[in-house]
């Protein structure tokens, strides 16, 4: 497959509408955050663990379709791209992590946060 094939594929424009429409809920839920109670809260961290899976796998699939790429072929090189582009972008603004450590840190403080809520109702 090529790279022009992966972001033309029903599957992975499916998984970036997935994402989108997950984001924009976020962001929705986010507006009165500070004014959540606890079930809101826990609410939140669910799907922000939703969000940050749906990445993952979207991620994984990119790097996987990056892999075997012909440099000379202009037009195989679109996955390539994109995926430096996070590496890069995500090295800068996080002290050198890539992207699966990001979203692997966030998940794991998110976890910790969701047992605190759920035990905080028990």
């Amino acid at each position: 497959m090529t790279d022009n094939e992966f972001f033309k594929s029903d599957v992975v424009k499916d998984e970036v509408e997935q994402i989108q429409e997950c984001y924009t809920e976020l962001l929705k839920m986010s507006a009165g955050l500070k004014e959540f109670d606890p079930e809101q809260r826990l609410e939140h961290v669910e799907k922000t663990l939703e969000l940050i899976a749906k990445q993952k796998v979207f991620y994984s699939r990119l790097a996987l379709a990056s892999h075997g790429i012909d440099p000379t072929d202009e037009n195989d090189n679109e996955a390539k791209y994109v995926k430096d582009r996070i590496d890069l972008l995500s090295q800068e603004y996080s002290g050198g992590l890539n992207l699966m450590m990001i979203l692997q840190t966030m998940e794991n403080k998110l976890l910790v946060w969701r047992k605190e809520l759920r035990d905080a109702k028990s």
